[in-house]
């Protein structure tokens, strides 16, 4: 609504500093915009107005046409043209320093570490121990290992009971919510036979979260509303009807031939 009036009264500035000026009172009209905030028992929708997405995808597109009206073409993907001076290594340098960048909350960062490696290590012996326990059954022995992996991984958070407050009715939700990422991080080694991209989603997973409830919170939330039951639906649910699309046809026989070269049935290489 604002980008007539942004277009008609800002785009004739030219001095600098004022359109300055108008830059700064228009962060402050959208970057607290909540007047679309929506009920809190709708976590998602709630967290896309009330934390101001709206308004910040409405400012992008009210740029658009500013930008526009002061003479100039906004582009957020500009297209590159190699400069005689450009260098890789700058660039690397800069991606390093931007990555850097993002690890400074150490005891995350740490804390995140160590679940990805050693949590998704200890899937890796469930996986092992069930592709060879059941490896004479060749057309059980990958969804036993997806899903029997799996929810041994959710059974482990039952210890997170009382951690930091977490309730019972809390833990029996993360127990079975977390179940929704074994099934596919599962899935990703034994299509790939890469344990690093699960251990990376893992690292990832968990350190976003501790950075938005700090490590010492309870580890999930519970308040019993139907909203609690429909995200926890959705997030095992979901993952699940996908696993199950993994287990056939062409998916399905790559994972059985990971899972012969996971057991070196053929003698060729080892996983371990």
């Amino acid at each position: 609504m604002l980008v007539p009036i942004a277009v008609v009264h800002v785009g004739p500035i030219k001095n600098w500093f004022l359109r300055l000026l108008t830059i700064y009172f228009l962060d402050i009209q959208y970057g607290d915009a909540q007047n679309l905030a929506i009920n809190p028992d709708f976590c998602w929708l709630h967290s896309l107005t009330y934390q101001g997405v709206i308004a910040a995808i409405a400012l992008l597109t009210m740029t658009c046409f500013l930008v526009k009206a002061w003479g100039y073409h906004f582009n957020p993907n500009l297209k590159f043209i190699k400069s005689s001076s450009f260098q890789k290594k700058i660039l690397l340098a800069l991606l390093i320093m931007a990555t850097i960048d993002l690890f400074y909350n150490i005891p995350n960062l740490t804390a995140a570490i160590e679940l990805g490696i050693l949590e998704e290590t200890e899937r890796y012996l469930l996986i092992v121990i069930f592709l060879a326990g059941f490896n004479r059954f060749s057309k059980y022995r990958i969804p036993v290992a997806i899903y029997g992996s799996a929810i041994l991984f959710g059974l482990s958070h039952l210890s997170n009971f009382g951690w930091h407050g977490e309730s019972f009715t809390a833990t029996i939700a993360q127990v079975i919510g977390v179940m929704g990422s074994a099934f596919i991080w599962v899935e990703l080694y034994l299509y790939t036979g890469k344990l690093w991209l699960p251990m990376i989603y893992h690292f990832l997973m968990d350190y976003i979260s501790d950075l938005q409830s700090g490590w010492n919170s309870a580890g999930w939330s519970w308040n019993g509303e139907i909203t609690d039951y429909i995200y926890t639906v959705l997030i095992v649910g979901v993952p699940l009807l996908f696993s199950i699309w993994m287990l056939f046809g062409k998916r399905r026989q790559v994972m059985e031939d990971n899972a012969d070269l996971i057991l070196d049935l053929n003698g060729r290489q080892s996983m371990i």
